[in-house]
Protein backbone atom coordinates (compact mmCIF):
# COMPACT_ATOMS: atom_id res chain seq x y z
CA UNK A 1 0.00 0.00 0.00
CA UNK A 2 1.39 3.52 -1.43
CA UNK A 3 1.20 6.18 1.76
CA UNK A 4 2.75 9.65 0.69
CA UNK A 5 4.83 11.49 3.58
CA UNK A 6 5.37 14.42 4.19
CA UNK A 7 8.69 16.25 3.16
CA UNK A 8 9.46 19.94 4.14
CA UNK A 9 11.17 22.26 1.56
CA UNK A 10 14.85 21.84 2.67
CA UNK A 11 18.48 21.19 2.16
CA UNK A 12 19.98 21.41 -1.05
CA UNK A 13 16.16 22.08 -2.79
CA UNK A 14 15.79 24.97 -0.33
CA UNK A 15 19.01 26.11 -1.22
CA UNK A 16 18.96 26.55 -4.86
CA UNK A 17 15.76 28.37 -4.78
CA UNK A 18 17.48 31.07 -2.07
CA UNK A 19 21.07 31.62 -3.96
CA UNK A 20 19.43 33.47 -7.10
CA UNK A 21 17.19 35.42 -4.54
CA UNK A 22 17.24 38.69 -3.57
CA UNK A 23 16.64 39.57 0.21
CA UNK A 24 13.25 40.67 -0.11
CA UNK A 25 12.53 37.35 -2.22
CA UNK A 26 14.55 35.27 0.34
CA UNK A 27 11.76 36.60 3.25
CA UNK A 28 8.89 35.83 0.84
CA UNK A 29 10.56 32.80 0.48
CA UNK A 30 10.77 31.91 4.13
CA UNK A 31 7.93 32.89 4.91
CA UNK A 32 6.05 30.36 2.37
CA UNK A 33 8.24 27.94 3.33
CA UNK A 34 7.46 28.45 7.14
CA UNK A 35 3.98 28.47 6.96
CA UNK A 36 4.10 25.29 5.21
CA UNK A 37 5.93 23.64 7.35
CA UNK A 38 3.99 24.77 10.41
CA UNK A 39 0.90 23.41 8.89
CA UNK A 40 2.76 20.12 7.15
CA UNK A 41 1.30 21.35 3.88
CA UNK A 42 3.38 19.03 1.08
CA UNK A 43 2.07 20.85 -2.09
CA UNK A 44 2.08 25.17 -2.37
CA UNK A 45 3.12 27.59 -4.55
CA UNK A 46 5.64 30.46 -3.65
CA UNK A 47 4.75 33.15 -5.86
CA UNK A 48 7.09 36.17 -5.72
CA UNK A 49 5.86 38.19 -8.82
CA UNK A 50 2.60 36.86 -10.25
CA UNK A 51 2.32 35.69 -13.88
CA UNK A 52 0.38 38.33 -16.12
CA UNK A 53 -3.30 38.28 -17.10
CA UNK A 54 -1.99 35.68 -19.75
CA UNK A 55 -0.48 33.11 -17.15
CA UNK A 56 3.35 34.30 -18.19
CA UNK A 57 5.94 35.64 -17.41
CA UNK A 58 6.76 36.16 -12.89
CA UNK A 59 8.52 34.64 -10.37
CA UNK A 60 7.21 31.67 -8.56
CA UNK A 61 7.84 28.09 -7.50
CA UNK A 62 5.25 25.13 -7.51
CA UNK A 63 6.64 22.82 -4.74
CA UNK A 64 5.08 19.35 -4.80
CA UNK A 65 6.34 17.28 -1.72
CA UNK A 66 9.60 19.25 -1.09
CA UNK A 67 10.80 19.53 -4.41
CA UNK A 68 11.04 22.34 -6.52
CA UNK A 69 8.67 20.55 -9.86
CA UNK A 70 8.08 23.76 -11.85
CA UNK A 71 8.87 27.16 -11.60
CA UNK A 72 9.15 30.72 -13.19
CA UNK A 73 12.06 33.22 -12.78
CA UNK A 74 11.29 36.60 -15.09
Amino acid sequence: MWNETYHPLDGDNLKNILDNASEKEKAIIMEHVNAAKRGKIRNFDIIIVPPDEDGEGGTWYKITNGIVTDSCRE
